[in-house]
């Protein structure tokens, strides 16, 4: 079998968390020393050049000793750069296999190639390397195709359906992260005094449009819209011409405009469906549908949704069509009457709490009253969001059971969540009642699905009698 080399920009990718140490300085140096003395700067930096191609022959020797090599049963990587090392991974136990062609690397023709397995880290993949997109591309279709394959399903969100998601969906934190992320390495390729220039421009500019709000907080309102603004671009570029098609044995899924990515996943090895709302999509009626699998959504900026924001009837036609024996049905188990406490009680203490501490603040502070009152509504906006969402859960969680699968009910954070499970993908299954719940009759359920870690999900307070009765067929 013929070894070959990953795509050379390895080199930089190798070179470059380090590289701006040394680089940049050599580099503002030089520019310096080409106005003036030039030996001298030569004198004076040998130590820092001698450094600095240390550093690119160790990159380029760390690119030179990984080789990879295809045949009908596995992938075959080498690598080591003083004990010499051979993985070898069958083709059956890669549970997904992905391509990510950043918009960086486009003119290199160079993608990421990542693939997953049931023994593999939870935090990185079994192996990621740098290659040629044409080559990874041709792994990707060598992984994927099957000519037993005859079942060829596909779908395909409008734009419409995109865009509410992102709309939807996106958060400011994101946005904020993303933000902080660039002024920060702009910071380290430009110099801080252009990160600065970036920060006080932001600053004049919160303090011009106060319109009557305190500079302050003006500045962290218009942060969090920033933030959220970049957000929603982020996902939507993320899930532009996103797509989905169901093989016999396989999901292809592919999406994104400036970075394109292409997943490829064993149908089988999906371990539930996950059907989420938030309250706003709840009352419009509206859809999304995540799944859970090795190495699907594992990086940050992984697509991780399967259908998009859809409306009902859209909604149930995609989902059927991709996942016939996951439906969803008809709860049998109810949350007790007696349990409501169990839903809301958190969600009333951070309304109490936030209210509390705003007023108290506020009181002790003057000066600072109107900054106070408006963090402390910014705050309190997620708690009553909370306490809705939980006021949801209560009058619509459950749990139903069939032959083949389970469904659940539930609320985690601030979504709504119908998860269907297949019954051999679970790994635990337990019914825990805390001291008050024994005289409510009532009690938690919860249930565990492994893939690189374990998933809860958790029911609160059902009527312990009828879920007794309906479990038992299955335990």
């Amino acid at each position: 079998m013929q070894h070959e080399h990953t795509h050379p920009l390895t080199i930089v990718a190798n070179l470059w968390r380090v590289l701006y140490l040394v680089v940049i300085p050599v580099f503002r140096g030089l520019l310096v020393a080409l106005q003036g003395d030039l030996s001298r700067w030569l004198q004076g930096a040998w130590l820092d050049i001698i450094i600095l191609l240390l550093m690119v022959g160790i990159a380029v020797w760390r690119w030179w000793v990984v080789t990879y090599t295809c045949d009908d049963d596995a992938i075959h990587i080498r690598s080591g750069m003083i004990v010499r090392k051979h993985a070898r991974v069958p083709w059956n136990q890669i549970v997904s296999l992905s391509l990510v062609s950043s918009f960086y690397l486009r003119p290199f023709r160079a993608a990421h190639l990542r693939a997953d397995t049931l023994g593999g880290s939870f935090k990185d993949a079994d192996f990621s390397f740098l290659i040629s997109a044409r080559k990874g591309r041709g792994i990707l279709n060598r992984y994927a195709s099957d000519r037993t394959q005859q079942l060829h399903r596909g779908y395909t969100p409008t734009t419409a359906s995109v865009l509410a998601m992102a709309l939807l969906t996106s958060n400011s934190l994101a946005g904020i992260v993303f933000i902080a992320g660039f002024i920060s390495t702009v910071g380290k390729l430009l110099g801080e005094e252009f990160s600065r220039l970036i920060i006080g421009t932001f600053e004049n500019l919160a303090r011009a449009l106060t319109f009557g709000v305190p500079p302050a907080a003006a500045a962290l309102a218009y942060a969090l819209l920033i933030g959220w603004f970049i957000g929603f671009l982020i996902t939507f570029f993320r899930y532009k011409n996103f797509s989905v098609v169901r093989r016999t044995g396989r999901l292809s899924i592919t999406g994104g405009i400036f970075t394109n990515r292409e997943y490829s996943i064993q149908y089988d090895r999906v371990n539930f469906i996950d059907i989420r709302q938030s309250a706003i999509t709840k009352l419009l009626r509206l859809y999304s549908l995540y799944i859970s699998a090795v190495g699907y959504g594992k990086q940050k900026d992984d697509i991780s949704c399967i259908i998009p924001t859809e409306g009902k009837q859209t909604f149930i036609k995609n989902r059927d069509l991709l996942f016939p024996a996951l439906e969803p049905h008809r709860r049998q188990v109810y949350p007790h009457r007696n349990g409501v406490m169990r839903f809301i009680g958190a969600a009333l203490s951070w309304c109490g709490g936030i209210s509390a501490a705003m007023l108290t603040l506020a009181w002790l502070f003057p000066k600072l009253q109107r900054f106070i009152l408006f963090v402390g509504l910014m705050l309190l906006i997620p708690a009553l969001y909370l306490l809705v969402i939980r006021l949801i859960d209560f009058f619509t969680g459950g749990v139903s059971v069939r032959e083949d699968s389970i469904t659940l009910r539930y609320s985690k954070g601030l979504s709504l969540h119908v998860v269907v499970i297949p019954w051999d993908k679970i790994v635990e299954l337990s019914l825990r009642q805390g001291m008050f719940q024994k005289f409510g009759h009532n009690c938690d359920l919860y249930i565990f699905t492994t893939s690189e870690t374990r998933t809860k999900h958790h029911c609160r307070s059902l009527d312990k009698q009828a879920l007794a009765q309906l479990l038992h067929l299955k335990l």
